[in-house]
């Protein structure tokens, strides 16, 4: 696993695994692996190497800082397109979220670093597009039952739309209960959620860590399944 910075001495596991993606059951080069440590303070440490070089010549390096109480603190990013597809070929930035500022320090595509600012409403949910941070997405949606929810999503590949946008939606989750799956020799207990506009579902475990996910795309069956899934006992 690549990382922007390694694990420290004093910091403490809490969980490990990675992402695999396959397309009508063809497994795909493409993997998305990550780490959580905590921190003396009881917040925690993130780390995600997004890598579909191969695949799709993008790669995402990224660290998320966590606090104690659920609030995400900071989020560093590196990020490559050599394909560039219409989008930022290089980036790298800090989001950081101070009083209900969101603080963008950011160089794109080689240029001198720049410095942007967004506010960002205590009620807005912080959308952070990570595999390993839907979970908790997906649990903050539900709870709105359909209401209208305001929502902020960092954006890292396209210029456009970069640093990010808040918009307003009607929560488009579900929770469908619970559901048993079988990973390798493990069962794990889930909650399946289902986006109501989108042909995707998800199936979360107990500590907000999504298992698997499938949806439907043009005629064609995505999969991301977790593998290597390893956390300490609470």
């Amino acid at each position: 696993m690549r990382y922007l910075h390694p694990v420290q001495a004093h910091e403490v596991f809490v969980a490990s695994g990675d992402y695999f993606f396959a397309k009508d059951g063809r497994s795909l080069a493409k993997s998305e692996s990550w780490t959580i440590h905590e921190l003396g303070d009881g917040s925690k440490f993130v780390r995600v190497d997004s890598d579909a070089r191969e695949e799709e010549g993008k790669s995402l390096l990224a660290e998320l800082l966590i606090s104690r109480d659920d609030e995400v603190i900071r989020f560093d990013l590196r990020y490559e397109n050599d394909q560039y597809e219409g989008g930022i070929r290089t980036l790298s930035a800090t989001y950081s979220l101070v009083d209900q500022v969101m603080q963008v320090g950011y160089r794109m595509n080689g240029s001198e670093r720049c410095y942007v600012e967004r506010e960002i409403a205590p009620e807005v949910l912080l959308d952070i597009p990570l595999l390993i941070m839907r979970g908790r997405t997906l649990f903050a949606l539900s709870d709105f039952r359909g209401n209208p929810v305001p929502v902020f999503v960092p954006m890292y590949e396209y210029a456009q739309l970069f640093p990010g946008v808040t918009r307003t939606v009607e929560s488009p989750v579900a929770c469908l209960g619970l559901d048993r799956l079988a990973i390798g020799k493990r069962e794990i207990e889930t909650q399946r959620f289902r986006y109501v506009d989108k042909a995707a579902s998800y199936w979360v475990d107990e500590r907000g860590i999504v298992i698997k996910r499938i949806n439907a795309f043009k005629q064609h069956e995505f999969t991301v399944t977790v593998s290597n899934y390893a956390h300490r006992p609470y």
